[in-house]
């Protein structure tokens, strides 16, 4: 058997994805055919992300009687089961890394025991120990469009929206969200329908054809957001916005895509005051000798961060060696005074604090002031 070597930890694997996703919306039952273990590990790392977990997650267990005939009885009991004690709408059934391996299937499993229940069952696909998280995220949202979302009555617009691709494994979550929904409703008076994967529930996810809008923040949603548009003529904007002009640049894409005004009828000296604090940053990145950064990209699609960094002046380098700045995870900040934590895992970090966002124009408030202060402790440091 060949070991992969890895320079870094490795990255969580699709399966772990489609939990997380999955996690993040408040009245989801799950069920994993698996070991107790998986399941177990799974739950551990979500007490990492300093998100509201509310979903409930079951498991079957296996032992190897289970494992060497295929045996389908546990999973078969369970559905019947949480189907008679949870009465959910819906129940998500997953496999483990085991059940991938010796190759259970769960499309038969569903066909065995769906009507025996009044839960509708949603299988999820099994891993197949090649894609990142990111993958598995992927797919559950565009399931959850599929068999939710387009099986629902299609509703009259309202003034909603929705939001793809930000979730409980996104680094600051709570915080982006909180400024993304703050934003919507000051510059258009727009309120949130759902997340689909973070602080949500079924319900919202049923009514998403009522918005008039999807937002992306990550690419993660975006095959999403094409069904969404092709089902309901819902139109979407991708972009993630990081900094003053991308704030700017997304506020008015907003604007043009639905044709409303932006409101600028509410105090601006906070905006201001930014301006000139991210002028000043661009002053003292300019006088540096040293301008070189580094940004952990196999966590997080950073396009639109890199964008914003570069923006300022940076230059961003695949070194870590020569850099005065890193970008990266909660291990890499506990042990490196030059890290600045951008994703998850949060090792001992405890980051559930709601308004310290990445994104929008506190966003930018809070990244000048990280980089400021790192800045002027590379130059105490030497």
């Amino acid at each position: 058997m060949i070991m992969k070597l890895y320079k870094e930890n490795p990255i969580a694997s699709d399966r772990m994805g489609i939990l997380w996703a999955l996690n993040g919306i408040n009245d989801a039952i799950i069920i994993e055919f698996g070991p107790a273990g998986t399941t177990h590990f799974s739950i551990e790392g979500l007490m990492q992300f300093g998100g509201d977990i509310s979903a409930k997650t079951f498991t079957t267990h296996m032992d190897e009687h289970d494992v060497t005939f295929g045996d389908e009885e546990k999973i078969i009991d369970a559905i019947v089961e949480v189907d008679c004690i949870e009465k959910p709408k819906y129940i998500f059934i997953i496999g483990s890394s085991i059940t991938s391996i010796i190759g259970i299937d769960l499309e038969s499993v569903k066909a065995q025991v769906q009507d025996q229940i009044n839960s509708k069952i949603i299988v999820l696909p099994n891993c197949n120990f090649q894609n990142d998280f990111r993958q598995g995220v992927e797919e559950t949202l565009t399931i959850l469009v599929e068999e939710i979302a387009k099986n629902q009555p299609k509703l009259e617009k309202l003034p909603y929206y929705n939001i793809l691709g930000l979730g409980i494994y996104n680094y600051n979550q709570s915080s982006d969200l909180y400024e993304i929904t703050r934003l919507m409703n000051d510059y258009f008076a727009l309120n949130i329908n759902t997340t689909f994967i973070l602080n949500t529930n079924i319900k919202s996810i049923e009514e998403a054809s009522k918005a008039t809008l999807n937002l992306v923040l990550h690419k993660e949603g975006l095959k999403a957001a094409k069904l969404l548009e092709e089902a309901y003529g819902q139109p979407y904007i991708y972009l993630t916005p990081y900094g003053i002009n991308g704030t700017n640049k997304w506020l008015n894409d907003i604007s043009n895509t639905l044709n409303i005004k932006i409101n600028h009828n509410f105090n601006r000296s906070e905006i201001d005051k930014i301006n000139y604090k991210e002028s000043m940053l661009k002053r003292r990145i300019a006088n540096l000798s040293n301008k070189n950064i580094s940004i952990k990209n196999n966590e997080i699609e950073n396009i639109y961060l890199g964008k914003y960094l570069r923006g300022l002046g940076f230059e961003i380098v695949d070194d870590n060696e020569n850099t005065i700045i890193q970008f990266s995870d909660g291990i890499e900040a506990l042990n490196n005074p030059k890290v600045i934590q951008i994703t998850h895992p949060s090792f001992k970090q405890d980051n559930e604090y709601p308004f310290i966002p990445m994104m929008g124009y506190r966003g930018a408030y809070y990244l000048i002031e990280q980089i400021n202060n790192y800045l002027t402790k590379a130059e105490i440091l030497g």
